[in-house]
């Protein structure tokens, strides 16, 4: 009774437990579900499954509940019971799926809009799941304009294709005005934004990612931690003006978290150049290069080059510590004024106090805890839209002292060796003397 006892520590309510608290899986993608009880001779089991939404693998003191190609159908509660000297224990999680695309659509009505007369924008998505806790934003620039209503139509798969639309009034409608798009979908803890962005322009462009002469379109890779960007192949062009020389538009879209190939609905036939590279941040005074830093460059030109202009993110120092002060800096280096929203954090941007300065943004924790360790993500608002990531670790101040324990307990033990050394040879020398007399 002791032994079982000593493998069962705690409350019994805490012996059954299941990892992750709040699962949510992407639409198509895997989870794990693990259900574990600290008991020797107890039994663990999901109960009350669908048999064709997962397999389960069990062990003495686990079971395993295996997701694969996630579904609609696969979302809802799950249930874990377990048995321990008589005791019944039972755990339940409620799984949660969600879909998002990787690129809004975003389009003028009429095809071209000149400046001084009125327009509209059309803001499009297809295959979004669920509608709760989706919201949709209109700017101008940084301004907000309306969080709109969204029109959805769902499809045979049980997701859903939104839409809204925006009046735009002539007076907006002006030389490097930019409108943009964004999504928000947020799903228990978790929030993922999508942003498509359009600019009034006109003049030709000068730095361009397709062949198509009215239409400068990017599309954004995500970094991730497991994805290695790659070249795609673009579909044939799709002209977004009709013959306007009045304005032409410059288009971006910018996708979110775990996205590897971005593909936008207006692409031209030639190849754009895409290169993703980490490095460290800026050397600035009193501080050593970091790591854990991102960098996005993408480049694509046809009638000329533009400035360089690369996004930067990075942390000092590179680990947070637990209860000690740490920053994350995000960094556009333009030749012209630019702007980096925050797209992701951890916490609400409320928990930080941020800095904006140029085209830097900084986050700032006197006091950093384990709940702002995790992704952060900037993206550089205009013409040419980047998005970079960061996964930032926060340690406890224990792992910061361990090599200097080692080091303590290394010499310590040198100085014992070497005292016992010095001592049997000054004993050696006494005792011949006292011999000799």
């Amino acid at each position: 009774l002791r032994f079982s006892s000593f493998l069962c520590p705690g409350r019994p309510a805490d012996r059954l437990a299941v990892m992750p608290q709040q699962p949510v899986v992407p639409y198509g993608g895997s989870a794990q579900l693990n259900c574990s009880l600290a008991c020797a001779g107890g039994t663990v089991q999901w109960k009350g499954l669908d048999t064709s939404l997962g397999s389960i693998t069990s062990f003495p003191t686990h079971s395993i509940l295996h997701i694969s190609s996630a579904g609609v159908a696969a979302e809802g509660t799950k249930i874990c019971q377990g048995t321990c000297q008589g005791q019944f224990y039972q755990r339940a999680v409620d799984l949660k799926v969600y879909a998002l695309p990787d690129v809004l659509q975003l389009v003028p009505e009429p095809s071209a809009l000149e400046p001084g007369q009125p327009g509209s924008l059309r803001c499009s998505a297809q295959g979004i799941y669920p509608l709760l806790g989706l919201g949709l934003t209109w700017y101008q620039g940084d301004q907000v304009l309306e969080e709109a209503d969204v029109d959805a139509t769902e499809t045979d798969e049980m997701l859903f294709d939104i839409e809204s639309t925006l009046s735009v009034p002539g007076e907006k409608v002006e030389e490097g005005a930019e409108f943009r798009c964004e999504v928000k979908l947020s799903i228990g803890q978790e929030t993922f934004t999508r942003v498509a962005s359009l600019a009034v322009s006109t003049e030709e462009p000068t730095t361009i990612s397709t062949q198509d002469p009215t239409t400068a379109l990017t599309t954004t890779r995500e970094p991730h931690t497991e994805t290695k960007p790659h070249s795609t192949e673009h579909p044939a062009p799709q002209d977004l003006t009709t013959g306007s020389p009045m304005a032409r538009l410059a288009t971006t879209a910018t996708a979110s978290p775990g996205s590897s190939t971005v593909t936008a609905p207006a692409e031209a036939a030639g190849t754009a150049v895409e290169s993703m590279s980490w490095g460290t941040p800026p050397a600035e005074e009193g501080t050593g290069t970091s790591e854990g830093t991102g960098t996005w460059e993408g480049t694509g030109t046809l009638e000329g080059t533009a400035p360089a202009c690369s996004l930067q993110i990075w942390s000092l120092p590179p680990k947070g510590t637990r209860g000690r002060a740490l920053r994350i800096e995000c960094h556009a280096g333009c030749a012209r004024n630019v702007t980096v929203h925050w797209l992701q954090t951890p916490v609400a941007l409320s928990q930080y106090r941020q800095e904006v300065a140029g085209g830097s943004s900084t986050l700032r924790l006197d006091h950093a805890e384990p709940q702002h360790q995790g992704s952060y993500q900037c993206v550089l608002l205009g013409h040419r839209s980047q998005v970079v990531s960061l996964q930032l670790m926060v340690l406890d101040d224990s792992f910061s002292t361990v090599p200097a324990i080692a080091t303590g307990t290394t010499i310590s033990l040198l100085g014992l060796i070497v005292t016992g050394v010095v001592s049997h040879r000054l004993w050696k020398r006494v005792r011949s003397r006292y011999e000799l007399h």
